[in-house]
């Protein structure tokens, strides 16, 4: 929430530098708004000052000058005037306080949220981190700058509400002075992180392997870099391999599954591979038709990178060759079953990893739209060199790959279920292994779930085109009393 304050914060830091600030900040919406956020860093540093009602360590003054700074913005408050009562913001500049108001509210109310509210209740196992120095002092830090921008805005609003501006400002280099450290103990944790490439290396573990592995496929789920023609064509070869990669091992897990007599384990493994040469064959039609197209230049680095990283190190888990690598010479000699998993925990592990190489694939299937309008770009191009037109169509040919990346990925879905399904029964003794697995299902099942538009049209009692075929054939029929309507056309003899 102090992120999504902070870019509110952002505009209001660059309000204070618009040409007619000194016309909105005088509006009387804006100083309640300013006084709403005020009384909000009020409670802020009250709740500071009192460690949130958690027992805490001396803080060497941070406690004391969150006190100080909680009178100073009490006092800015007062001189602002009475806060907002309204329901909707009056004007730009207060919505965007508001809104800024809003979020630091929320953020301290989850804060308030872990400590005890009573002699009785039990203390939160987070409260002891947020009553912590180091956290006082970050949240000081913090603050200081929302209370400098509310002093600034407030030097604006005319007199006599401009006089708050003195002690605002002055709480600020309080707060920022006490809120400084060497390096700030609480990190923002970024939504969607890209973790970076672990290369492959010759003879690595199997636990770096699969480190390497689940970097890989963050790294294709998430590409941050555009793509051309030759890196789609490129990406769905991959995809093909990827798939063939994981037939092979699920054929050698069932195999080891037969050794160990566990025979539940090996009739839901059976069942898998048959889909994942399925999902392999649609993807070879898909590279089969990018063949189709001329392309030009080179895949793109970062995404071939991850792409080639992750056939590697696939291959390299189900081959007895340390270095192998995807090639015409590549050997084909697998390791003994015995030596790709000793026990069953062991086949729960690759099992999920070819299951996350997989979801990667379908993520690709998903994903294809760009490719697609780079492919219709092209192909209108071409036709318009060759019959120029007004109004160029979409060539069917484009309509047949996304008809193909459409089946792949409803395909791969319905592979990665049953997959999943298999990894649940061989982890039924220590279902704690399955959480990855059962975290894939759950999106699979969300993507295979119909939409709120096909539903619609599902409870649609009967489709248009049916209805006009009723209406025309009703005004073609002759009345009862054996003449014909007005409406209705005689029949030719």
């Amino acid at each position: 929430m102090t992120a999504l304050a902070g870019e509110h914060l952002t505009d209001l830091k660059h309000a204070v530098h618009a040409p007619d600030i000194a016309h909105q900040a005088a509006q009387p919406a804006v100083r309640a708004e300013l006084s709403q956020l005020a009384h909000v860093l009020v409670r802020y540093h009250d709740q500071i000052a009192t460690g949130f009602g958690v027992p805490h360590t001396p803080d060497h003054g941070v406690r004391d000058a969150a006190r100080r700074a909680s009178t100073l913005i009490n006092h800015a408050e007062q001189l602002l005037g009475p806060r907002s009562t309204t329901e909707a913001p009056e004007s730009v500049l207060a919505e965007k306080i508001r809104c800024v108001s809003i979020a630091l509210g929320c953020g301290l109310d989850l804060l308030v949220s872990h400590a005890p509210t009573g002699l009785t209740e039990p203390v939160s196992a987070d409260a002891p981190t947020i009553a912590a120095t180091d956290t006082a002092r970050a949240l000081l830090h913090q603050l200081s700058t929302h209370t400098a921008t509310v002093g600034h805005l407030a030097k604006h609003t005319g007199a006599p509400s401009n006089t708050a501006t003195r002690p605002l400002l002055t709480a600020a280099v309080l707060s920022r002075v006490f809120g400084t450290n060497e390096r700030p103990p609480i990190n923002s944790v970024p939504l969607h992180h890209i973790p970076e490439r672990i290369p492959p290396a010759v003879g690595e573990t199997l636990e770096h392997a699969f480190a390497g592995l689940n970097a890989s496929i963050q790294r294709l789920n998430n590409p941050n870099a555009p793509g051309s023609l030759t890196t789609w064509r490129y990406l769905a070869r991959a995809a093909a391999i990827t798939c063939d990669l994981n037939s092979k091992t699920i054929l050698h897990l069932t195999r080891r599954m037969e050794e160990l007599n566990e025979t539940d384990q090996v009739s839901h493994l059976k069942q898998v591979t048959p889909s994942i040469r399925r999902t392999a064959g649609r993807w070879k039609a898909i590279t089969r038709r990018w063949d189709a197209y001329d392309s030009f230049g080179h895949p793109v680095t970062s995404i071939a990178t991850d792409a080639s990283d992750l056939i590697i190190r696939l291959g390299r888990i189900i081959h007895a060759d340390p270095a192998w690598t995807p090639s015409p010479r590549a050997s084909y000699r697998v390791k003994l079953p015995e030596e790709l998993a000793a026990n069953t925990t062991d086949a729960v592990h690759i099992a999920t990893a070819a299951l996350k190489a997989l979801e990667a694939c379908n993520v690709i299937a998903a994903n294809h739209h760009t490719a697609l309008n780079d492919v219709a770009v092209m192909s209108v191009l071409q036709q318009q060199q060759q019959r120029p037109s007004f109004s160029p169509r979409v060539p069917a040919s484009t309509r047949r790959l996304l008809g193909l990346y459409e089946a792949t990925e409803a395909q791969g879905i319905q592979t990665a279920t049953t997959l999943g399904r298999a990894i649940q029964a061989l982890a039924a003794d220590n279902p704690d292994h399955t959480d990855e697995a059962r975290l894939i299902m759950r999106r699979a099942a969300s993507k295979a779930a119909p939409t709120q538009s096909t539903l619609a049209a599902t409870g649609f009692p009967t489709p248009i085109g049916e209805c006009l075929a009723d209406s025309q054939a009703e005004l073609r029929s002759p009345s009862p009393n054996g003449g014909w309507g007005k409406n209705q056309k005689r029949p030719t003899p």
